[in-house]
């Protein structure tokens, strides 16, 4: 493990606000109408912030765990050093009422809690504060549900809810993925933490943090949820589509085996201010959370800088977070686009898909809009784009039209309508009904603890990646402003990362059923394939084909993609692949394998072997015609398509990648083809492929561990033909 110098001795003090008065024009005013002995809220911003830029050039080549433990510790030394004076003029109020609620955070640098108008002038005189906001109370949830009749149990039904089937979690938990190890905290109105369906898997916050978390609405250790009324038990509810493990008898949670940190930053009834809240996301990075899950959010607010300073921070140390976007779908002419998603749920995403051509700064922030069990998007669910053009240091994604786009948002989307999970006021009990973005960023919470399950080490970004890239595609073609990039699928992003688990029970069988001695001039094999599932479950998996040349290289291509096979399930086929004359002669071995994803974790293979005559050419080692392509899975038989009538390029998958990637195309007519790669300023990246090709189905591997990650053009050239598409290449 790498010696982590102290933080405040590397980095020095990044950014100073600029101000002129440091109480805030709004704040003058409640002050102004408010009696002497009134306890106001405030939120005091701190002069000293951290530079983002150089917290990540610090911890350049640190693993997660190290980005955590150094970009913490550079926060609150930084807040250590620059609060002392304020907390030391706050506190001397304290024994007389005068200050109460008092707490500091280091995510951002500010201070925040209640004090008389006569405290808060005072901090206008303080050096080192850039400006002191009023932070009153406002709602800040976004559901609906049904009117309350009784709690109930379910034990006997011993059923899974909707959402956790829609999104495919139930086919994780097969691949032996449940969220174990997994923190997640959920910033909200508390959490019933005594419901028998998280009890025994509460994040153990030791002596210190006996009730498994924090209040910060009001500082104190016991984060229950204590509402009543509309909002009553949100954060149990939000909690258990988290975690809630079935106990009682119904499987409500993405992850069951997730730890739930419960940070209660609202009251019971939804009320809360924006210190809180921060503090809560501080509490987060502080105490180890792997993902933080916030289902609330300002429909305007005027401390936008705080929290995408906050965000920014967690992104750093390596936190991410599923915020809500928002229920002002269907009240667009009251919160017109840009303005339609609430912050922080408009602060950007720790990676930027391709279709986001207008760029701009990163953040932590993964929102999420609301499907309903009709596979489409839920009314309600807030509608991007956002900008953030007009708020410093970061004035970016602009947004007027056209190339000035703003920022994509949602970015993906979730179960959000009728939603089961616990009941606050019964540990056996659970309520149905639940709709908005509240209840969808759980479940999207729910599947990153299990991406982390499967590979802890994943960076912010590379969940991001997975989780959109896989998504299934319910709107306009690619990432739009609905659905973002889609509705997720918890078993497609697990199987897209590479490693980890107990392969799954299954077998393939490669038969060939004709000569595996063919002339130089080429020629068909033909062969058999058979893949069983001998798991007692539905098993999800991917199968392909692969040879060996007879220099040892290797190539091969996809023949099904995103399946689920169910318990004894068997796909049986006949398949032929032509081998092309110019290819070298010598021995091969061919291939079946089926695993996770395509060149991921392989569950079960076979292979025979062939010869081809001596007298062949060099070879491309690059592509094979395969006959027989498939895509899909019907009638428990692969799908066949015929040499296609037409030339076609598809997109790369996965995309973005690192540092492989596939490229399907098809070609109607033999001839000369090239595929290559090109810059965005037109220049030759590198060739994949060049020379004579029969009509047919392709798929060729991309290795770009070569070049530098972003942005590429790939084009195919055949006779008559011509087209180009763009891959992105994260490292």
């Amino acid at each position: 493990m790498r010696v982590i110098a102290r933080a405040a001795a590397i980095i020095v003090l990044g950014i100073s606000l600029a101000h002129a008065g440091v109480l805030d024009p709004d704040l003058v005013t409640k002050l102004d109408a408010s009696a002497p002995n009134e306890l106001v809220r405030f939120m005091v911003t701190m002069e000293a912030q951290a530079d983002y830029n150089e917290l990540i050039s610090a911890t350049a080549g640190f693993d997660k765990w190290e980005k955590r433990e150094y970009v913490v510790t550079y926060l609150q030394d930084l807040a250590n050093a620059s609060q002392r004076e304020a907390l030391d003029y706050l506190r001397s109020y304290e024994a007389s009422g005068k200050v109460t609620h008092l707490q500091s955070a280091s995510i951002v640098n500010i201070l925040h809690g209640k004090a008389t108008p006569e405290v808060i002038r005072g901090l206008e005189f303080l050096p080192g504060i850039a400006a002191v906001h009023h932070d009153p109370d406002q709602y800040m949830l976004f559901h609906s549900r049904p009117q309350k009749e009784s709690s109930y149990k379910t034990d006997e039904t011993d059923e899974i809810a909707w959402g956790v089937l829609d999104i495919n979690a139930d086919d994780v938990w097969q691949m032996g993925f449940t969220g174990t190890g997994v923190i997640v905290g959920v910033l909200d109105t508390g959490c019933n933490y005594n419901h028998v369906d998280l009890a025994d898997h509460m994040w153990d916050g030791g002596p210190q943090y006996p009730n498994h978390g924090w209040d910060f609405h009001n500082n104190d250790n016991d984060p229950m949820d204590d509402g009543s009324g509309w909002s009553g038990g949100h954060g149990t509810h939000c909690s258990g589509s988290v975690a809630s493990d079935g106990t009682a008898g119904s499987q409500c949670g993405v992850a069951p085996d997730a730890q739930i940190m419960a940070v209660k930053v609202l009251s019971g009834d939804g009320y809360g201010s924006e210190g809180p809240v921060i503090s809560g996301i501080d509490f987060a990075a502080a105490q180890g959370a792997d993902v933080f899950s916030m289902s609330l959010g300002w429909q305007s607010t005027g401390q936008k800088y705080e929290f995408r300073t906050a965000c920014n921070n967690a992104l750093a140390a390596g936190l991410i977070g599923a915020i809500a976007a928002g229920n002002e779908g269907n009240s667009i002419g009251w919160y017109p686009i840009p303005g339609n998603v609430r912050t922080p749920g408009d602060v950007p995403p720790p990676w930027l898909n391709p279709d986001q051509v207008l760029t701009g700064g990163l953040s932590c922030v993964v929102t999420i809009g609301a499907t309903n069990i009709g596979q489409s998007l839920a009314g309600f669910s807030s509608r991007g784009p956002v900008t953030w053009e007009d708020v410093g240091p970061w004035n970016d994604y602009a947004y007027a039209g056209g190339s000035m786009m703003g920022l994509i948002d949602p970015d993906v989307s979730a179960p959000g309508e009728n939603i089961k999970s616990l009941d606050f006021q019964n540990i056996y009990g659970y309520e149905d009904g639940w709709s908005g973005t509240s209840m969808a960023t759980p479940h999207v919470a729910g599947t990153l603890a299990l991406m982390l399950d499967k590979d802890p080490a994943l960076s912010p970004a590379q969940l991001d990646m997975y989780l959109e890239t896989t998504a299934a595609d319910w709107g306009s073609p690619g990432k739009d402003n609905d659905y973002g990039a889609g509705r997720i699928d918890a078993a497609a992003a697990v199987s897209a990362i590479p490693g980890g688990g107990t392969p799954p029970d299954m077998d393939i069988t490669l038969t060939p059923t004709g000569s595996t001695s063919l002339p130089s001039s080429g020629g068909t094999l033909y062969y058999d394939v058979v893949i069983n599932n001998n798991e007692p479950t539905t098993t999800y998996f991917t199968a392909w084909l692969e040879w060996t040349y007879p220099n040892g290289t290797s190539s091969g291509a996809l023949v099904l993609r995103n399946l689920n096979m169910p318990s004894g399930g068997q796909i049986s086929r006949s398949l032929q692949m032509t081998v092309a004359g110019s290819e070298p002669g010598g021995s091969y071995t061919f291939w079946g394998r089926c695993g996770s994803s395509y060149g991921g974790d392989v569950y079960a293979e076979d292979s025979f072997g062939f010869t081809k005559g001596t007298d062949g050419g060099a070879g491309s080692g690059t592509a094979w015609v395969e006959e027989t392509k498939v895509y899909g899975w019907d009638d428990d038989e692969f799908l066949s398509l015929n040499v296609p009538d037409q030339f076609e390029l598809g997109q790369n998958y996965p995309n973005p990648f690192n540092p492989t990637t596939t490229i399907p195309f098809a070609i109607s007519q033999s001839g000369n083809v090239s595929l290559r790669v090109y810059d965005l300023q037109g220049r030759l990246a590198a060739t994949i492929l060049s020379g004579e090709l029969s009509a047919g189905h392709y798929e060729v591997n991309f290795d770009a561990s070569e070049l530098s990650s972003g942005v590429y053009i790939y084009r195919l050239d055949a006779p008559g033909y011509s087209q180009s598409m763009k891959l992105a290449l994260v490292k």
